[in-house]
């Protein structure tokens, strides 16, 4: 009895000198990765909720007069970016800082309330368990967790406040009041796939890093308004709207200088 074996295609042939290179020649590829004692996303969410409050604080009164801030009150995790933001907010409303106390009419006092972070989660499935020891013969161990859906909450949160008093009187010429924001992150696991990433800090929301359209009011994020004539912008100006991811930092609005008679309301009596 013989056996006849059939002769292997054209096609085999053709993949057999691609098959023997790849025995003799094999490569990888690697990526170096490090990483900070602090997470970007901590940094967004604590300076651009502070971004958000100073924003709130209308310096015209104080426009034209050299002023002295003084920062001995701010203490804050990111105190660089905070003092000169709060530098740059008053230089833009045409507000004239002076180096020393002792070259300015008024001093402008600022003070931090609050500048931290808040956090939750939530999840719907079985929790991580661990099955104790209890009966002879029955292992112990751990049983994973299991989600249909999870969910991470960050909140970044700042409190700031300033007043102005006449350097050589020590008499109360402004007040800021108190201005407080917030900013938000938030992951979200469905059935174990994610994170879909949305929040304030994110302009949008993301699936494994790429943005993807959905509803606005389904992830806590706010449409935005459309001004008709003037197209689509961030409020009734009809400002245009700008990519987040290139532009992660909002500076406070230029507003219009005050006139002799808003600081004459202000300044202390004779």
């Amino acid at each position: 009895m013989s056996t006849t074996l059939d002769r292997p295609g054209p096609k085999a042939v053709a993949l057999l000198p691609a098959l023997a290179l790849s025995l003799v020649v094999s490569g990888c590829g690697t990526v170096k990765t490090s990483g900070t004692s602090r997470t970007g996303t901590e940094q967004l969410l604590l300076t651009n909720a502070w971004d958000t409050a100073l924003a709130k604080v209308d310096f015209r009164p104080l426009t034209g007069v050299p002023v002295f801030l003084d920062t001995t009150n701010v203490s804050a995790v990111d105190q660089g970016w905070v003092v000169s933001s709060l530098r740059q907010a008053l230089l833009t409303q045409g507000v004239l800082l002076r180096p020393k106390a002792e070259q300015a009419q008024w001093v402008v006092e600022a003070r931090v309330g609050a500048f931290g972070t808040d956090a939750y989660s939530a999840m719907v499935g079985i929790p991580q368990t661990t099955i104790p020891q209890t009966i002879t013969g029955i292992p112990s161990g751990t049983i994973p967790e299991m989600a249909l859906l999870k969910k991470s909450h960050q909140e970044g949160v700042a409190k700031l406040a300033l007043f102005a008093y006449d350097r050589a009187s020590g008499q109360l010429v402004w007040t800021s009041g108190t201005s407080m924001a917030t900013s938000s992150a938030t992951d979200r696991y469905v059935g174990g796939v994610g994170p879909i990433q949305g929040g304030t800090i994110r302009g949008g929301t993301k699936f494994i890093g790429t943005k993807i359209p959905v509803p606005y009011d389904a992830l806590g994020t706010s449409a935005p308004i459309v001004d008709k004539g003037k197209g689509t912008g961030s409020g009734a100006d009809g400002e245009k709207d700008r990519d987040p991811s290139t532009v992660p930092f909002t500076a406070s609005p230029v507003r219009p200088a005050s006139t002799p008679a808003d600081r004459e309301q202000f300044a202390p009596g004779g």
